[in-house]
């Protein structure tokens, strides 16, 4: 599964730990015009209240806030973003529809509360409606130009719509308004997009620092951090890391994740479904629940291997259910593991017609790929690496649509920056390149 699409909650992080934990400028007028305390009062009570193992209960004290004060807007702005956070700490999409009936509740209450429109922004990120989440964004701008918070969502938004040129314009601006977490890890990743890796590490290394003195949002930036360092194919660096991450919150999820990924690479295949094993039980995203069908299809074990598709497939459908958009992630998904290639390819027709990003891009020319189509696969795939990103399975999905035409020369080139970028890119097909090259 592709790491950066296949986002469920998680690939949307970065935008709700920007709103959760990012806070506002103190002394900013970044938004509550509505009833209630100042902006920064909002903010120490943002991270006050969200802290690892809280965010349920502090949700409960806000429901019983709202209960007794149906009109209480700061605490329907607050109980909306819990329930982002909920859903992010339990992988459970059903808080998104919560969520979005507190913020547009307060929303209604209060129309110029620009945190309560980022929050909307956000939720709509979330569930990869990213042209709304996009005009979100911008109104909660217009109310709060000083605020850096709705920014890091607007840029987020303008990524996954192919904007690239206006999200890196945003981005500059998040970074020169708030330099912290969000805005660096937000360069770190559009550094990345721009095929320059170690500036890349060196932005989110500015992100690790930024997060000192924090629990989750630390710990979420190392493995940030790690994931970088696994995608350059360096794996002892990307195992500190993530090590590092748990020493600072032991258990976390996404660092244990990490390690499985780096079992796997090394052919750990035990150990690798071990550590996945516990991330699915604790947290049921559907990367971790394709990896973990993956290591175990490789270890011989057919049917457990089943099951863990067939998680993914019920997990697709309560994201569905709850309002998430999910036609890329399903594409890639069944075109990955050779399903349904004719239903995968109108899916990532449907995908790619609201977001032109390299993502749908790649994802659409290799479902047309799968489907025969080569020459047309094929300009897909030369705008999937349009902004000279390094990505190891773009760089492989353009060299066997390459092979797929008769161009062995081109075919062999892209195979090999795809193994030299990283050779551990995929276990369902680095050992394809490595073939394809024999």
């Amino acid at each position: 599964m592709k790491a950066k699409i296949l986002v469920g909650i998680a690939a949307v992080a970065a935008a709700t730990i920007a709103v959760l934990f990012g806070g506002l400028p103190a002394g900013s007028t970044a938004g509550d015009r509505g009833p209630g305390p100042a902006p920064e009062a909002t903010a120490g009570r943002l991270v006050a209240g969200f802290a690892p193992g809280d965010t349920a209960a502090y949700a409960a004290q806000l429901e019983a806030r709202v209960a007794a004060d149906p009109k209480d807007v700061q605490s329907l702005v607050l109980l909306g973003l819990a329930y982002q956070q909920r859903a992010r700490e339990t992988g459970d999409p059903s808080f998104y529809p919560r969520s979005g009936a507190a913020l547009t509740r307060a929303a209604r209450l209060a129309p110029q509360n620009a945190l309560a429109a980022t929050g909307l922004a956000a939720l709509a990120a979330s569930r990869h409606r990213f042209e709304q989440a996009r005009a979100l964004a911008a109104r909660a701008r217009r109310l709060a130009p000083e605020s850096a918070d709705p920014l890091g969502v607007l840029g987020d938004a303008l990524i996954e719509l192919g904007r690239y040129r206006e999200a890196f314009a945003v981005f500059d601006r998040m970074a020169f308004l708030k330099p912290n977490l969000a805005s660096y890890s937000r360069v770190s990743y559009a550094r990345e997009l721009l095929g320059d890796r170690e500036g890349a590490l060196a932005a989110m290394r500015l992100a690790v620092a930024a997060a000192a003195g924090t629990v989750e949002p630390l710990a979420w930036t190392l493995v940030q951090l790690g994931n970088l360092y696994f995608d350059k194919g360096r794996l002892g660096p990307a195992a500190r890391a993530y090590r590092e991450a748990l020493a600072h919150l032991p258990g976390y999820v996404h660092a244990e994740a990490g390690f499985a990924r780096i079992a796997a690479a090394r052919g750990r295949y035990r150990e690798a479904i071990r550590l996945y094993g516990r991330a699915v039980e604790r947290l049921p995203l559907p990367q971790y629940e394709g990896a973990l069908g993956d290591v175990l299809r490789l270890a011989g074990r057919e049917d457990d291997a089943a099951r863990a598709f067939g998680a993914v497939d019920a997990i697709q459908k309560l994201l569905q259910a709850n309002g998430v958009r999910t036609d890329l992630e399903t594409a890639v998904f069944d075109l990955d593991h050779g399903r349904r290639p004719a239903a995968a390819l109108a899916r990532a027709r449907l995908a790619y017609a609201e977001r032109k990003s390299i993502d749908a891009d790649d994802v659409l020319g290799w479902a047309l790929f799968q489907n025969g189509r080569c020459g047309e696969a094929r300009a897909h795939a030369i705008r999937a690496l349009r902004l000279g990103t390094r990505d190891a399975l773009k760089l492989f999905h353009r060299g066997m649509i390459e092979r797929c035409l008769g161009h062995d020369g081109a075919s062999r080139v892209f195979l090999r920056r795809a193994l030299a970028v990283n050779p551990h890119f995929s276990l369902l097909y680095a050992p394809v390149a490595t073939k394809a090259l024999r």
